[in-house]
């Protein structure tokens, strides 16, 4: 906060320090004159420069190139005073063409760059790399065109106008176009803000040329304040301008923070013309070139081809490898999921089917055994006396003996349709397809006897203080309805039957099997 409050300051102090020394009409006054306004364009880049610091990374590039632009702006100004100071008066606008009218042109590219990277392509280096050729061959050809044309020096003025004119145009519509095609709130702000620096120095740079060419204005005079507005309301801005609020929820993969905007067409289509406007311009370069230095023209035009074809092979290469990487991550999603389908049919603590997934398969036997009129059989399990193996032994020893009572019950479900699950806190079922009433009694023998062998001690049992189990059975010979008859056994009637015949264990001592019949 101090830090913007000196800046601030900085600003208007200057800015009131240029009105006095005009008013007072000192000698030098050009150079003077010209040494506030690069002052002030220099405090308008700190300014950009301070506010790119307070953000995430991948929000800073566009703050960046237009900082660079406003330094490169103030440069200019100085280097113009180096060049008029000997002759003690020069105009309010600098027409002729000199060093400083290239440095005022290269100022521009940065603005092109902002406005022709894309915030998707702005991490990727090489693309990077292929802008600032561009932008090195558009100096290249305007440092040709000013200084290595044989052309006469009003010639060159009007050609030096015409160069800065289309630039400036240029960057205002661009900037107008990148106002309504923003993927972050603060790269909407940086863009407007770029539009009103550049729609508040067009019309004084076109005024204040105008005025110098035709009606003779010399600078020192209270008009080139005008020069100062546009990079005071450029710092003032930046430094005042609100900072988005950054969601914790609202990041990318690398931690950054981001307030992504809606992705339209609209913007799709202006972000992929503002590139060709570049394109265009250095386009033009080559071909005002060309009518002096055919075989310059000619090179330049195929290094922007070779360029142009390298960045669109690269974004390109980088969009078939990210939609490759699209389709793993969803493969790995499907997969995901499945796993965790399959765990929610899980029980966490025995790893064999739980209720829901149990329900599931009994649903799918019984219609199979309807359509085909088979056999099915269920068996419900109790572990005995269990609250008093949880009391006497402890909580991790019952879990344990829930443990092997699934493996006991999973040796008995071998068949592709069997399935074993645990319903309750020690209850179980264990789903027979095909599987008669002989043969479901033969299946809770052997668990009674598989159990009996695991000699897992339970000191609340009655029966030489080992576990047992209670065991509950029950068969359907014939699932689907007879000729007339209005409806079947269900399911649920199964599972009913089932429970009634586990109840009916329990209640005549325990450790033992009772059968129920259906159908």
């Amino acid at each position: 906060m101090q830090f913007r409050s000196v800046v601030v300051w900085a600003i208007c102090g200057i800015f009131a320090l240029h009105f006095l020394l005009i008013v007072f009409s000192l000698a030098h006054a050009g150079p003077v004159s010209r040494s506030c306004t690069g002052a002030i364009a220099a405090l308008a880049s700190i300014s950009l420069l301070a506010r790119l610091r307070l953000l995430p990374v991948r929000e800073r590039a566009t703050w960046f190139w237009a900082a660079l632009g406003m330094l490169l702006w103030a440069v200019a100004h100085v280097v113009e005073i180096f060049l008029i100071a000997p002759a003690g008066t020069a105009g309010a606008s600098n027409l002729s063409v000199d060093a400083s009218d290239f440095i005022y042109v290269a100022a521009i590219f940065p603005l092109l760059m902002a406005f022709s990277t894309t915030r998707e392509l702005q991490s990727q280096r090489v693309v990077f790399f292929f802008n600032c050729a561009q932008v090195l061959l558009a100096c290249f050809l305007t440092y040709v065109l000013l200084y290595r044309m044989a052309l006469a020096p009003t010639v060159a003025e009007t050609v030096m106008g015409k160069v800065y004119g289309v630039a400036c145009v240029l960057l205002a519509v661009m900037s107008v176009m990148r106002s309504f095609t923003w993927a972050t709130q603060e790269e909407r702000q940086c863009f407007h803000l770029i539009s009103i620096f550049l729609w508040t120095y067009l019309p004084i740079e076109l005024g204040m040329d105008y005025l110098t060419q035709y009606r003779g204005l010399q600078a020192g005079t209270v008009l080139d304040l005008a020069w100062n507005i546009p990079f005071a309301v450029t710092g003032w801005k930046a430094l005042t301008l609100p900072l988005p609020e950054f969601d914790v929820m609202e990041r990318d993969s690398a931690g950054r923070s981001e307030l992504q905007h809606e992705v339209s067409r609209g913007r799709l289509l202006v972000e992929c013309l503002c590139p060709l406007l570049m394109n265009a311009g250095i386009f033009a370069l080559a071909a005002a070139v060309m009518r002096q230095h055919m075989l310059l023209g000619i090179g330049s035009l195929l290094v922007l081809l070779v360029i142009q074809g390298a960045q669109a092979a690269v974004i390109q290469m980088n969009y078939l490898a990210g939609r490759e990487l699209l389709l793993e991550r969803e493969q790995a999603l499907r997969v995901a999921n499945e796993t965790l389908a399959d765990l929610a049919l899980m029980d966490p603590l025995t790893g064999i089917a739980n209720r829901r997934r149990f329900t599931s398969a009994l649903e799918a036997a019984w219609r199979l055994a309807v359509r085909e009129g088979r056999t099915i059989s269920l068996l419900a399990m109790d572990v005995d006396f269990f609250k008093g193996v949880n009391d006497h032994h402890g909580h991790p020893y019952g879990d344990s003996c829930l443990i092997h009572i699934a493996r006991v019950l999973g040796k008995q479900a071998q068949r592709a349709g069997d399935l074993v699950a645990r319903v309750g806190g020690e209850e179980f079922m264990l789903l027979l397809p095909e599987t008669d009433g002989a043969g479901v009694a033969i299946v809770a023998e052997s668990i009674h006897r598989a159990v009996d062998e695991l000699a897992l001690e339970n000191h609340a049992s009655p029966f030489q203080r080992i576990l047992t189990v209670s065991i509950g059975v029950v068969s359907c010979g014939q699932c689907a309805p007879g000729p007339g008859e209005a409806s079947s056994i269900t399911p649920r009637r199964l599972i009913e039957a089932v429970d009634k015949a586990l109840y009916q264990a329990k209640a005549e001592g325990r450790n033992r099997t009772v059968a129920a019949t259906m159908g």
